[in-house]
Formats: C-alpha cells, structure tokens, sequence
C-alpha cells in the first residue's frame, strides 16, 4: 500500500494506492473541479473512515474517534472554507497548523525520524510520524532535533484520488462543525458556482483578516489585512514583505481598511490608504506614502486627513461600522467612505466625518466646489455626502464618473447613487426606498444581510457584464448584478462564496474576488483564513 500524506492544516490522509483512477487529474483539475461541483459527503465520509482505503483517523480525531497526530478535525468545516480545505489536501506544507510543525530527530546511531513532537521533558521526545506511530526516543540517544518547513506528508499526496473522489472528500470535510454559531455568513458551503463561459481561479490562500484591495493596471493586486499589513500579489503570488505595515488600532471593524494608488501610478508613484490610528485618540486617518517597486517608504507619510476622535461619539460598538473605502474619480478626485461607528446621529451632524463621503484633492487640500464649503469650516469641509450607516464600499466608474455606494442596512442593504450634496437619511429614515423630500433614496436594495464589495464592470468584461454593476454579500456569499444606471432586478452572477469583502475588476475583465472568511477582530477571530479569486471568461 502506497500512503499519501495531507497536513497543510495538519489534515494527515493515507491512501492506498489499489483504487489509483487509470487516468490520473493533474492538482490543478482536481482543484477546479472540487471548487465548482458538490461532491457527495457520505461517500466522502466513507472514504475518511474507510480503513482499506485511507488512514484518516489514525492521525485525526473527529468527535470521540481518530488518533492524534494531527489536530482535531471535528470543526475543521466551520474555520476553513472550501478553497482552504483544497489547498491542504493539493499543497501540505502551504500552511501548517501551530503545534503540528514537523521535526526531523537524527539519532546518535544515524536514525532519522521525521513526523510532529507530541510531548518532550528532559529524558525523552514522544514522536508521531505520518503513519501514526508513535517513537518515543530518549534524550541522550539524539544527536540533534531540526524543524522542518516541508510537512509529513509528500506534495503528490492526492495522486491516488480521482475528481469525484477528491470532491467527496472535501464535501465531507466542509461538513465538520459544530453548527453552532454558524452566522455572518459562516455556514456558507459547497461548490462556488459561476456562469457557463467563466473559469474560477485560486491565487492567494492564508489572508488575516482580509478588509479590501485595489486592481493595478501593471496586474498586481493591493491587500488590505486588517491588522495593518498591506500585501502585495504580483505575478499571481502573494510576497512575502508587505509594501507598508502600519501601527493600526486594531479592533472589531477598526484597522488598515482602504487603499488605491494615484490616478498617474506609478508615473506618480503616491499610494493612499485609509487606517485607524491609535494616536493621540482612536481616529480615522488618510495618508499616502511613496511607492519604490513592491514597498512603500513608511517614513514618506503624508497626512492628508485626520478624522475625528471616536470616543465623543458612542455608539453600542463604537468600534463597528468604520466604512474605509478610498478612490479616486475620473475628476482626479479622492473618496473616502467612513461609517457612522454605530453611533447614528453623527450621519446628519456636520461637525462629524462620521457617516459621510468625503472629497479631498490629491494632496488633501479641499475641492473648492465641495458642497458644503460655505457651511462648514476646517476639515469638515471635505464631506461631500452624508446620511450613511455603514457605506463599507463604493465604486466609480472610469469612463462616467458615476458612484454607487454599498451602504450596510439597516432594514434593507442599499446601493446609493453618489450625489454631491445628497443626504442619504440615516437615521432620520431607515434604509429602503423613500420619497420624503431633501432625502436620496437607493437604486437597489434587499433585505438587511451586509452588502460588501462593488465594481463597474468594463467593456473588457464581455457584453453579459458590460453596462452593469456588480456586488457582493458577506453574508449570502453571492455575487449579484445591477443595470449599473437604474438599478433594477439584480441577477445571480455567482454564490457559495464564503465572506466575500471586496471585489474589483482589473483592465483586462477579470473579476478578482477578495474573500475573508472571519467574522470581526475579537476572541474568536480566525486568521489565516482569507483568499483571493479570479473570475474570467473562458
């Protein structure tokens, strides 16, 4: 019997090798076709189980059964979406779970042993190989003990499997959760599902807390995560050095939460982001900084804005409904979204950026047309907009100039034309459609879920898409799509998506999907969890 070890996320698989399909899939069909069919959890579960066939559970436990060489699996569905569960059988040694690094323990008599340590004191290391044997080895009988980056198992490790077995297993893997707590769009399984004519492709898996990004014309993508790392996917790779860390007040919904580059870039090479800072009060700051290559120079930051001090607005989570998105229009303008942090009334009060679209010139200066120059004073002059809740994102079209802005309900989720001057209503009105004069109501709207990220989709993207607005929902998981002028109907354009954030389409028409799989920053935060998509015609 040949064994295949899986352990990206210490999922450990044993799979004999007599059931070998005649006509082997590459990793990369197997992938695809586990990302976009459903597979059948019983016979998944029965391939798990099936000591003739694989050694699942004499590595993992799962409820009161399996071994423990590898970690608990019995709520390995619940923490790890559909993608991450893929890349742990395709690519082991991506990530591996803390406390499961593999040792390499040469012996004094040229023994070598590799597998994780379970237990060590001064007399002896306990050590559990890819097998599930156990070799306890005393101290004085090791010449040395080394970590090891690769994990137990080989990179070939589902070459046994054919789709559908592959499929199975993943099917059964997603099911593994307690049930419990399965909310915000947790619960969201199975296949990721995309109209015929589009393929689906992995680029970034093993992102914290991922909040937004921004598509450069040059192909790279621009990651937000949360705690203040901006990271860099270039050539189809994530780098390891962020272009910028910054020092983040780091919180339930507060962190490194929106970047773009300048309209020239990078001919002028400013990068804009839009983070909580911590000092010398917890406030909303937009800066930019100089970009050489792949990295900003952190010491170049020039504070365009900074907000207001949150501890004088309250809220019931003050730290929530931070908002964050920052664009520049074809005006050559910058937008900048910022929540009302829960708090309400600071939506309709002009002595607060909160609950406000701001406009500010590339270097911070205020637009001398903003609408409400002449009845404001200082930085306040910047608001452009105000009456919104959460407006998480929103998007501008290159060629028109128009906004739509994702407001997070309420009743109801809207989607806002961005208007100069408009008043949105909150919390005067709840979300939803209204007719009461002076307010601007929404072009779509749906029942309160949390709508996330939205684009424009170009000419490039093919006339299906062309002339129409997309958006996601973190807490449905789909993609869906608008008559970008007058809103309308929506139609499905994808789902079984796991809390997507974001989404943006680059030049070309691929649609990248940033996905963050993790609820807010608290307790229970899950990192390590987020991923990046793209989406493109065949």
């Amino acid at each position: 019997m040949q064994r295949l070890v899986l352990a990206s996320f210490g999922l450990v698989i044993a799979i004999a090798s007599a059931d070998s399909p005649a006509d082997q899939p590459s990793a990369s069909e197997l992938a695809r076709h586990a990302m976009t069919h459903p597979g059948d959890a019983t016979r998944g579960k029965q391939l798990f189980d099936d000591e003739r066939t694989t050694r699942c559970l004499a590595c993992h436990q799962v409820g009161r059964s399996g071994g423990t060489v590898g970690p608990d699996l019995s709520k390995i569905g619940g923490k790890f979406d559909r993608i991450h569960l893929i890349e742990s059988l395709l690519e082991p040694s991506r990530q591996i779970v803390q406390g499961y690094q593999t040792s390499v323990v040469l012996t004094t008599s040229g023994e070598i042993h590799s597998g994780v340590i379970t237990r060590e004191d001064k007399q002896s290391v306990l050590l559990n190989d890819s097998a599930g044997k156990q070799w306890k080895i005393a101290r004085g009988d090791i010449e040395s003990i080394k970590p090891s980056s690769t994990s137990t198992m080989p990179d070939n490790l589902a070459k046994e499997l054919s789709k559908q077995q592959f499929t199975d297993l993943i099917a059964y893997l997603e099911t593994l959760r307690t049930g419990v707590g399965d909310k915000f769009g947790s619960a969201t399984r199975g296949p990721i599902q995309i109209p015929d004519g589009y393929q689906i492709q992995t680029l970034v898996t093993g992102l914290s807390g991922a909040t937004a990004m921004e598509v450069l014309d040059d192909g790279r993508v621009l990651v937000c995560e949360q705690d203040g790392h901006l990271r860099v996917v270039k050539d189809g790779q994530l780098l390891e050095q962020p272009m910028l860390t910054l020092d983040v007040e780091h919180h339930w919904e507060r962190g490194l939460i929106g970047v773009t580059v300048h309209p020239d870039f990078p001919a002028t090479n400013w990068l804009y982001v839009c983070y909580v800072a911590k000092q010398p009060f917890t406030h909303h700051r937009v800066s930019r900084f100089r970009v050489r290559g792949d990295v900003a120079d952190r010491s170049s930051e020039d504070i365009l804005l900074r907000g207001d001090d949150q501890s004088q607005f309250g809220g019931n989570v003050p730290a929530g409904h931070q908002g964050g998105a920052v664009h520049f229009g074809p005006d050559r303008k910058l937008y900048v979204s910022i929540g009302e942090q829960t708090a309400k009334q600071p939506a309709q009060n002009m002595k607060a950026l909160q609950g406000k679209i701001l406009c500010l010139m590339e270097d911070g200066s205020i637009p001398p047309d903003n609408p409400f120059v002449g009845q404001t004073e200082g930085k306040y002059r910047a608001i452009w907009a105000l009456g919104c809740r959460n407006p998480y994102t929103f998007a501008i079209d290159r060629s028109t100039g128009r906004m739509l802005i994702n407001d997070v309900g309420g009743k109801f989720e809207e989607i806002n034309p961005g208007i100069a001057g408009s008043n949105y209503g909150w919390p005067d009105i709840d979300h939803g459609p209204t007719d009461r004069h002076g307010y601007t109501g929404p072009i779509h709207h749906y029942r309160e879920a949390s709508i996330a990220g939205g684009d424009f989709a170009p000419d490039t993207a093919g006339t299906e898409l062309a002339g129409r607005y997309l958006f996601a929902d973190f807490v449905h998981g789909w993609i869906h799509s608008i008559d970008a002028r007058n809103g309308g109907p929506a139609e499905t354009f994808a789902s079984g998506l796991r809390r997507p954030v974001d989404l943006r389409f680059s030049a070309d028409g691929a649609l990248y999907v940033l996905l963050r799989n993790a609820w807010v920053v608290d307790d229970k935060f899950q990192r390590d969890s987020g991923s990046l998509l793209r989406i493109s015609r065949r």
